[in-house]
């Protein structure tokens, strides 16, 4: 149980690791399929397009395909910098069933649904449009087009004003220990999830569960006669 999660009227939800099953135990997908498709380096990499002032590219300072470029002339990369980028956004995504079926449920009490992620801009175009989330998620809030990325304020006062709630009001899910913590400062609910946590989120989210259940039950004895 989340206590004053009567008081909420939105949540905001992580998508790496939370809605998209971004790894399998330690591996990432996408790597396996790089190295597969294209015989790259991986570490060298992912130290070169990723972890250098990640920041940067995070918060849309740096386009993310600009590195792709210099990582390619860098290594001599035969192929074009393009297509790795294009794999890379189509073998990242893989969303857990199982949340989206807690989704679908929540959206039956009028709660507001959005993702809240720490994602470069042309992922978040992705996800916005090819992760199948447009009937579940009102807004799609990505660190790449804010200007500003989890764990910082600004990030989570962007949407307590995009949404028009005060903070209190917003539970975030997140399986990140220091987004939880930010937000929480602020005045969210937070809620830390952890790897196959969904039967734990699902008691946790059980009093809104059952009210989209009440809410189910009068649409349809509306519907009947």
């Amino acid at each position: 149980m989340i206590e004053g999660l009567e008081n909420i009227r939105a949540i905001a939800w992580d998508f790496d690791g939370v809605l998209n099953r971004d790894r399998i135990g330690k591996t990432f997908p996408w790597h396996t399929a790089l190295k597969k498709e294209f015989g790259v380096d991986l570490p060298t990499f992912v130290e070169h397009v990723f972890r250098t002032n990640p920041r940067a590219w995070m918060t849309g300072k740096e386009d993310v395909l600009d590195r792709l470029e210099d990582w390619a002339k860098a290594v001599d990369f035969e192929g074009d910098a393009e297509d790795v980028l294009e794999l890379w956004l189509r073998e990242s995504l893989d969303l857990n069933p199982e949340l989206e079926l807690i989704m679908e449920q929540i959206s039956l009490t009028g709660i507001t649904q959005v993702v809240a992620t720490n994602n470069e801009a042309r992922r978040a175009r992705t996800i916005r449009h090819d992760a199948g989330l447009s009937a579940k998620a009102d807004a799609i809030f990505a660190s790449g087009e804010m200007g500003a990325m989890k764990p910082e304020p600004e990030f989570f006062e962007q949407i307590e004003t995009a949404l028009g709630l005060a903070p209190q009001e917003i539970l975030l899910i997140d399986d990140g220990v220091r987004n939880i913590s930010a937000a929480e400062k602020r005045g969210w609910l937070g809620w830390q999830y952890e790897e196959d946590g969904q039967m734990d989120l699902a008691k946790a989210l059980m009093p809104l569960m059952l009210l989209a259940d009440e809410a189910g039950e009068s649409d349809e004895s509306g519907t009947q006669g």
